[in-house]
């Protein structure tokens, strides 16, 4: 049997079965949760909005799910689902980018607190320097929203929400926390944080430290037998400082300020190719702070102030060979004013980023500024109707380009008595050319125009919470973007940027979750999801371009999850399988990487003791063995382990 349909017919019988368990499952309403969709707000549009009732596809990782899952950095979580593959390049915390919706780590775009992440060097975002710790929740919206965010927003966004607890009325308080970590490859690690409110101020601080061999085993093949061999040229630090804050004016002033520090001190392995790789090392110093001002100026106007200052540093050296360095300068100021009432919502504001660049691999003075309007709505003119429109123009003055995105949505529940809704939107999306695009020495292109993209999404959402919590999510994607960037080679081998590519991405995506609360002792949580992606490239890059209507590299054909999560007393089991499916590594699409089966999976215990609590969490990574690569060449560890201890005070 072919082996998509085989694939396909699995994870539809788990879905039938998820579904009849909902619907029979016995009534115990005296123990049901009270988390429904009706509870899930979002802000994919930049203003509140239910989950229900949003024109695109979006997955919610609540703080519960951040808690239970395994690893202490952002790929970490995210692999976890169907819809998200995470290229990864070993052992975290080794380069780890994102697909999103068949298109590259560049064209998905990475925001903390809403605050973009990605570079102007290559706009890129390494997930594994943002940690886990100061985590809070996550929002995955499915597809384009430059009309809202600006560039990069070509596949999708991911919004990583920080930790920010609510001022409580006692007026004072404090919380103490401390972690001890140990595992394979000689990892250890330890972390602290403290908590504390004074009348109208509180402020959380942590600090996270990290260091490992990084020698993991794994199965080499040299064209002979399979041999194990030890991983060289791993060993890695970690530090990780965040300090999350608030101060209350008054009722109707706030501001808060978010400062983190990232330190990643590690050696890069290179390609397995059966000989030893050149001495290879990388140095990161990331340095993110956001200052936001909030104002509510009535019950249904808010005034909102965002800035931002990034100093992020990167040196890279490949003994004897390369010795580069990059130092990105970014700061940022978006004022938005949100008016919202009843069936009409309206954001409006002003973005403006100054980027700099300091490289010995780059241009001198390479710079950007760049300026944007943008307005987001909803408008709701029946109860059943809800519509969505958005526009956003950008200036980008190093290229002299503007960008005029927009976006059109709409929700539709026929139906009074069920909850079921109906759901599409499409619009124009871009993406600005990257600083080495356009001013890298000797090969850079300033003559580079944004690439574009049209997307369109169209998808049904069913919950129910008569016996048990449930729904299933049902989308299908396609996008079609041209004016792509493609890196060729030109006269005297010399290889440079052109706008001379197109492809179509066709996603089809299912998801379900449930929930039950058995009794006071027992919870039971599944969600498990399938993606079918069809990501090609459908131009020609020079005449007889053996890559036209080919699949793009290193974007499964499918892929499927499903992660359960037990609560039983003070015991804690989480276990996540992730089927990836086959992906090609050349663009002629003559080699292919074999499908991937994991299961990743953890145990942990509470105690509570004079006012202390405890955890212990034992991790177990690659539970079965399985012998994989990601990307070609770069191995994957086999069964690993981690073992935390938790104190809270």
């Amino acid at each position: 049997m072919n082996f998509k349909i085989l694939t396909l017919c699995k994870f539809a019988v788990l879905f039938f079965t998820i579904a009849g368990f909902s619907l029979h499952a016995q009534d115990s309403t005296e123990y049901q949760k009270s988390h429904t969709l009706d509870d899930i707000v979002v802000t994919a549009n930049k203003l509140d909005t239910k989950i229900k009732d949003a024109s695109t596809k979006v997955l919610v990782l609540s703080s519960k799910e951040i808690e239970n899952s395994n690893g202490t950095r952002l790929p970490d979580i995210l692999k976890s689902s169907s819809s998200i593959f995470i290229k990864s390049y070993g052992l975290t915390p080794a380069l780890q980018t994102i697909s999103l919706n068949g298109l590259g780590p560049e064209h998905t775009l990475i925001l903390i607190d809403g605050v973009r992440m990605n570079t102007f060097q290559n706009s890129h975002v390494d997930l594994s320097l943002i940690p886990k710790e100061s985590i809070d929740r996550i929002e995955i919206i499915n597809n384009g929203v430059s009309s809202i965010y600006g560039s990069d927003a070509i596949g999708g966004v991911i919004n990583v929400i920080s930790k920010n607890r609510s001022l409580s009325a006692n007026g004072n308080n404090y919380m103490m926390d401390a972690s001890v970590t140990t595992g394979s490859f000689n990892t250890r690690g330890y972390g602290f944080g403290y908590y504390h409110q004074a009348n109208n101020f509180n402020a959380r601080v942590h600090y996270n430290s990290e260091t490992s061999d990084g020698d993991f085993k794994y199965f080499f093949d040299n064209g002979i037998e399979e041999t194990i061999k030890e991983r060289e040229n791993g060993a890695y630090k970690l530090n990780d400082i965040g300090l999350n804050s608030q101060y209350l004016f008054n009722e109707f002033n706030r501001v808060r300020f978010i400062s983190g520090y990232s330190y990643q001190d590690k050696n890069v392995p290179g390609i397995e190719t059966g000989t030893p790789s050149p001495l290879t090392k990388q140095l990161d110093k990331n340095w993110n702070n956001i200052l936001i001002f909030e104002s509510f100026l009535s019950d249904e106007l808010t005034l909102k102030t965002n800035f931002n200052f990034q100093n992020n540093y990167t040196k890279y050296t490949v003994e004897p060979f390369i010795n580069s360095y990059y130092k990105n300068l970014i700061y940022t100021a978006s004022p938005e004013l949100k008016f919202q009432k009843d069936n009409f919502g309206i954001t409006t504001g002003y973005n403006f980023s100054h980027a700099a660049l300091k490289s010995n691999e780059v241009k001198n003075g390479t710079q950007r500024n760049q300026h944007a309007l943008f307005l987001s709505s909803a408008y709701s003119p029946a109860g059943w109707l809800k519509l969505f429109p958005s526009i956003r123009y950008d200036h980008i003055t190093d290229i002299d380009e503007n960008a005029l995105t927009y976006k059109l949505g709409f929700n539709l529940q026929p139906f009074s008595e069920i909850n079921l809704s109906l759901r599409g939107n499409a619009g124009r999306n871009f993406r600005s050319p990257s600083f080495n695009d356009l001013y890298w020495i000797n090969s850079g292109n300033s003559e580079l125009q944004p690439e574009n993209s049209f997307n369109w999404e169209a998808g049904i959402l069913y919950s129910s919470s008569n016996f048990i919590n449930w729904q299933i999510d049902i989308a299908y994607t396609q996008i079609k973007a041209t004016d792509k960037i493609v890196w060729t080679p030109g006269a005297r081998g010399i290889w440079s940027p052109q706008n001379i590519a197109e492809s179509i991405s066709k996603i089809i995506s299912v998801s379900t979750t449930l929930d039950k609360r058995i009794d006071e002792h027992f919870d039971l949580s599944i969600n498990a999801g399938m993606q079918f992606l069809n990501s090609k490239k459908i131009s020609e890059t020079y005449p007889g371009d053996p890559s036209k209507n080919k699949f793009i590299p290193y974007i499964p054909l499918e892929s499927a999850n499903v992660n359960l999560s037990v609560g039983l007393y003070f015991t804690e089991i989480n276990l996540f399988y992730k089927h990836t499916g086959s992906r090609f590594s050349d663009f002629a699409n003559k080699r292919d990487l074999a499908p991937v089966n994991t299961v990743d999976g953890n145990i942990g215990f509470k105690l509570v003791l004079f006012n202390i609590q405890s955890k212990i969490k034992l991790e177990v990574n690659n539970i079965f063995d399985a012998r994989y690569e990601i990307i070609s060449g770069y191995p994957m560890p086999l069964r690993n382990y981690r073992l935390t201890i938790l104190f809270n005070y």
